[in-house]
């Protein structure tokens, strides 16, 4: 299974690099224009050729397109997980620091994210054995104005994030220790929306959870 996990990775650079190259030959003139027709004449070659690479990548490799799609599972948790990082750590400068049980819940929400996190890195890396990389929105996150919606929005993002984790530790079965490393997140986060709901019974109640893509947009 690692190679799929390696794979997928690969084709996503290349395809992340090719719109990179379509950027850059768009902007040439402007860039640099004493050479402006040379450096734009290379791109565009670069971009042909990356452009056979991909196409090499996703019509003749021999793999399944659904075991691509398990692996795509994990990346889609590990985006999960680092806009949750990204969330709290924005949120720690919106309490106040008089507030001491809201600071104390804030950090041990943040540290529980970094830990997820980082573990998630640390076991793709080690399984596919290429850096992972994420193509995040920068205007995707907004900080919440209170309490209230921090925990909001770090309870939808835990939901989000326990909906992948129940269909990656179904699919990936085989992989022991993997499905260990996933069941022990989920439990994580399964303990901590109980702690959630009694810090901010209130915010929670009969919240409606929607999904985090929509989240991003707004």
């Amino acid at each position: 299974m690692n190679f799929y996990f390696s794979l997928y990775q690969l084709i996503e650079n290349v395809e992340r690099l090719n719109r990179d190259i379509q950027h850059l030959a768009g902007r040439a003139l402007r860039i640099s224009p004493r050479d402006a027709r040379a450096n734009r004449e290379l791109l565009e070659q670069c971009e042909i050729k990356l452009g056979d690479v991909k196409h090499l990548l996703n019509n003749k490799t021999h793999i399944s397109k659904i075991t691509l799609r398990k692996a795509a599972l994990l990346f889609q948790i590990l985006e999960v997980s680092y806009r949750r990082v990204m969330h709290l750590a924005t949120a720690t400068s919106n309490v106040g620091l008089d507030d001491e049980n809201s600071v104390k819940a804030l950090w041990q929400l943040l540290s529980m994210a970094q830990r997820h996190y980082q573990t998630l890195v640390k076991t793709l890396n080690d399984m596919t054995g290429i850096p992972n990389s994420l193509v995040l929105n920068p205007e995707a996150e907004t900080a919440e104005p209170d309490f209230a919606g921090i925990v909001k929005r770090e309870w939808t993002f835990q939901q989000e994030t326990l909906k992948h984790l129940e269909r990656a530790i179904e699919v990936f079965g085989e992989e022991q220790e993997l499905a260990d490393t996933l069941a022990g997140i989920r439990k994580e986060l399964l303990d901590a929306k109980k702690r959630m709901k009694h810090i901010a019974p209130s915010v929670l109640e009969k919240q409606e959870v929607p999904p985090v893509s929509a989240i991003a947009k707004n």
